[in-house]
This record gives C-alpha cells, sequence and structure tokens, in this order.
C-alpha cells in the first residue's frame, strides 16, 4: 500500500483556504510549510500569546494534501486533472502541483527511533518507554515520552536545568516550585534526587494531564496545579526553597515579582530558556530582589542562578512591617513638607505615601493621608502654587494589553498588518496622577526589537475619555480611574512579539 501527495506552492493568503477545499475533495490531511524551508529566504513564523500571527502561512506556502489511491482512485491518471478543474470552479488558479508517492511504513516505529535516551551528566538519563533503562546501577532514569507538553531533556533549556539539578549535592527534603512544568520533567527528577514537596504549575491544562502522567509512571509524589486553582501550594504566603523556571526571557521578566515572591529567604532561583544575548537584561530586571549570574551556556542559550539574601529586606516585606514603615513616613512627610517645600512633598512623597485603591491601605494610613492632603492644600493655598497632579511611573498598572488582528474583525477592510491593540490601565493610588505616554515595542521571534511606537496621552486615550475630561491635560486621571484603549498597530512582516510600558518623558 502506498500513499500519494500532491504538492502546492501558492502565497499566504490562498494557502487556509486552499487547504480547506482540498480536504472537502477527499483528502486525508492537508499541511502548510514555508516554500523556502531550508533556503536562504526561509522565513520562520511563530506564536505566541497574545500575538498570533494572522496569517497562517508563509509567502510563498506549500500545501500537501495527502491521498488514498485505495480510497480516492488519485492514482487514476485523469485525477489532477479533474482535481484542478474542481480547484478552478472553486476560485483557485492553480499551476499543476509536484507529486509523490509515499511508501507504507510502521510510522510509530519511524517516530519512536527519532528518540534515544539521553544522558545528562554522570547520572541522570532520560530513557523514553520504548528503550531499555542503562544498567548502571547509579543511574537516575526519567521515563518521559515525546508528547503534547514540553520537556523531552533534548533541548539545550532543559538540559541545562536538569543538569543544575544533578550538580547540586544538597536537594535533599528542599522545596522546589517548577513554573511552567510542561512534561513535568524537571519536577520528576527533583524529587527523585531528593527534593521534598515538589509542586508543578502551568498555565497549559494539556501540561497538567501530561505531567501528573509522567510523574505517576515514574513512581514519584509531585502536587501538579493550575494558577487559577486557588491552590495553597500557590498562594503568597508559601515559599520554597528552589524556585525553577524554563520558559522565556520575556515571561521570565513580567513574572519577575511572582518567582522573586515565592523565595525564601536564603532561597535559590534557577532561570532557563533565556538566550545568551538576553541575559543581561534578565539579570537587570531581577536585579531589585537579588543578584543573578550566568551559571552555565550552552548552545547559544544560558542557566540563570542566584540565592536571595537571608539578611538583606525582600521587596515583599510583611504586612506588619509594611504598615510601621508607612506610619512612619507618614509622619516624616509632614515634616518634610514644612522643611521642603509644595514642590518636593508633592511630586516625591505624595505618590509614595498615598494608599491604594484596592482596599490594601489599612483605616489609619487612609486617614492620616486624608489629614496630610489638607494641610498640604492649605500651604498650597498659603505659599500660592498650584495643586496640580503629580507624575508617578508606579501608580500605574497594565492589567491587559491585547495585541489581535483587526482584519480578522472587520473582513479584509484593513491591510494585512493591520492588528488592533487593547490595553486597559489604571491609577492604582488615591490621588489624581498626570497620564502617561504608552510605549509599544514590536519585536521578532529571537526578541530582536522591529519597531518601536511612543504615543502621547492626547494620541492613546479615547477621544470619549478626552471629551469627558477636557482638562486631563492639567488634571489628569481621577485615583482609581481605569481606562480602556483601543488603538490600531501596524506590524513588521516578522513580528513575534511585543511590550507595552508607561513613561514620562524628560
Amino acid at each position: 500500500m502506498y500513499y500519494r501527495e500532491l504538492v502546492f506552492t501558492v502565497a499566504a493568503e490562498t494557502a487556509e483556504s486552499l487547504g480547506d477545499a482540498l480536504l472537502e475533495l477527499g483528502a486525508l490531511s492537508v499541511t502548510v510549510e514555508d516554500a523556502a524551508a531550508g533556503g536562504y529566504d526561509e522565513n520562520p513564523l511563530y506564536g505566541e500569546p497574545g500575538l498570533s500571527p494572522e496569517v497562517q502561512a508563509w509567502d510563498r506556502s506549500a500545501v500537501t494534501a495527502l491521498l488514498n489511491p485505495d480510497l480516492d482512485n488519485s492514482d487514476s491518471p485523469d485525477f489532477v486533472g479533474q482535481l484542478l478543474s474542481d480547484l478552478l470552479e472553486a476560485g483557485f488558479h492553480l499551476a499543476p502541483p509536484q507529486e509523490k508517492v509515499v511508501e507504507e511504513q510502521d510510522w510509530v516505529r519511524l517516530t519512536q527511533s527519532q528518540f534515544a535516551p539521553i544522558q545528562i551528566g554522570k547520572r541522570i538519563w532520560v530513557v523514553p518507554s520504548w528503550h531499555d533503562a542503562p544498567t548502571d546501577p547509579n543511574a537516575i532514569c526519567l521515563a518521559v515520552d515525546p508528547g503534547l507538553a514540553f520537556g523531552t531533556g533534548s533541548h539545550p533549556t532543559t538540559h541545562l536545568c536538569l543538569l543544575w539539578l544533578e550538580e547540586h549535592s544538597n536537594l535533599q527534603n528542599q522545596s522546589l516550585l517548577d513554573y511552567g512544568c510542561g512534561s513535568g520533567i524537571l519536577a520528576i527528577a527533583a524529587a527523585k534526587l531528593g527534593c521534598n514537596p515538589v509542586i508543578g504549575t502551568d498555565i497549559d491544562p494539556q501540561a497538567m494531564v501530561a505531567a501528573r502522567s509522567n510523574a505517576e509512571i515514574n513512581n514519584t509524589t509531585i502536587r501538579f496545579v493550575l494558577p487559577t486553582e486557588g491552590a495553597p501550594e500557590l498562594a503568597a504566603e508559601t515559599k520554597y526553597d528552589i524556585v525553577m523556571a524554563n520558559i522565556l526571557a520575556n515571561p521570565l521578566q513580567v513574572l519577575a515579582p511572582a518567582l522573586v515572591n515565592k523565595m525564601r529567604p536564603g532561597g535559590q532561583i534557577v532561570l532557563s530558556g533565556v538566550l545568551a544575548r538576553q541575559a543581561e537584561e534578565v539579570i537587570a530586571t531581577y536585579s531589585q530582589w537579588l543578584k543573578l549570574s550566568v551559571w552555565k551556556e550552552s548552545e547559544g542559550w544560558v542557566c540563570l542562578h542566584g540565592t536571595l539574601g537571608k539578611d538583606k529586606k525582600s521587596a515583599f516585606a510583611a504586612p506588619a512591617q509594611k504598615k510601621s514603615l508607612k506610619a512612619v513616613l507618614l509622619a516624616c512627610f509632614f515634616i518634610l513638607l514644612l522643611m521642603f517645600g509644595e514642590h518636593l512633598s508633592r511630586n516625591s512623597l505624595l505618590p509614595l505615601l498615598a494608599p491604594r485603591v484596592d482596599g490594601s491601605s489599612n483605616s489609619f494610613s487612609v486617614g492620616a493621608f486624608s489629614v496630610l492632603q489638607r494641610i498640604d492644600e492649605k500651604l498650597c493655598s498659603a505659599l500660592g502654587c498650584f495643586n496640580r497632579p503629580v507624575s508617578d511611573f508606579a501608580a500605574w498598572k497594565i492589567t491587559s494589553a491585547t495585541l489581535s488582528p483587526e482584519n480578522a474583525r472587520e473582513g479584509l477592510k484593513n491591510p494585512a498588518n493591520q492588528s488592533m491593540l487593547q490595553v486597559e490601565i489604571q491609577n492604582r493610588l488615591a490621588i489624581p496622577i498626570l497620564l502617561p505616554n504608552l510605549e509599544v515595542s514590536l519585536t521578532d521571534a529571537e526578541e530582536t526589537e522591529l519597531k518601536l511606537i511612543q504615543l502621547t496621552p492626547k494620541e492613546w486615550l479615547p477621544a470619549s475619555w478626552q471629551e469627558s475630561h477636557p482638562d486631563f491635560s492639567k488634571m489628569g486621571a481621577p485615583a482609581g480611574e481605569i481606562i480602556q484603549a483601543e488603538l490600531p498597530i501596524v506590524l513588521p512582516a516578522n513580528a513575534a512579539g511585543y511590550r507595552v510600558r508607561v513613561l514620562y518623558l524628560q
């Protein structure tokens, strides 16, 4: 028995609809690949959360239809001509396809042959279920089959994390959190090397299914939880001796506060999924809490490691410490207000001491701040200063940012690379804050910046909001204000990621 493949080379905008038409005409399956794959003009296409490619194809796409002559008579001399005629009636003007014959094989065995046991360091082995385990009595074998979740030990980022675990001999009864666990391979290795308890989490429900299955196969006790489950293992007060995250540089930077918050004083953090050229940026992001350094490098990827100091005050102080600190700062505010005048007090101390609108500030702080505001207003009145809002970067929180294809919603009215950036931003402080600029950075798959867009408040604020707040440039945004904006963005052809941040121009 054999199969027949027909390969059509078409433009990107034709690929998806042609694939649908071929399936309707009896194809067993359809695949779309880069027709330039392996050549100098190969164009990698990536999709990331929040920025999926607008067109699931390449400029020149190879659309391959798999056919079974026993079912569709595709071995007939007239088959291709009739197929082209049917496609022409459907609106496709196509050149004759390339033809290939695919002989019947044991596809399962062929796939399995591509995955041999992998040795990590001196003791760790990743052994697929269809292979025999090594005979070395000191070997630590991880039974993990290639599946729907990332993590088989073959990628340098996973390899580096496994190597870090193997080379640290003091793991007995150390608690470990595997953040972005995928297949669970790192959590399983940690458990076999003595870590206890071991917790894994991932945003992908399918990863949870794969990880739990792999943990059971490996006879390890590991709890895998989704971040949305509200599990006590991910509660703010739960800390770990080791926090390990093998993700990518961008999410590692976004998640920095959350990951550091899961470390107990003296705990260690291990980060992978970072290209060597991205290391300095990630290290700088974490520098406000701890010192990261490159532990090892492999094939252009690095593993970063750091320790949270025992004697240093954590950025996540206990609530009681925060309350007492705020009380002291409130007392100092009154003295500094009299000593240094209106400008210093309003632009530096008011944002620092202002309570948040989310209710996290205690009643004493809220009441004391209200009194100080009244004193400040009277001083401003006596000194003749203008009671203006302040600028404070930390007051703003981007609660959501999504970049989605606009032409998918509006048909084909807009250009192919036209997308809509939907941003929700909130002033979290209980005082008016001057509106910031928005900066949108568009990157390629390797996170190299392709385009930088800076928008003034007048450019990014919705017209309706500006109409209802005509003095916004002077009065700023009210306390707790939530603003939702939709901004058309033209993407570069190879855009694969984006960042949004607020900033005040000097």
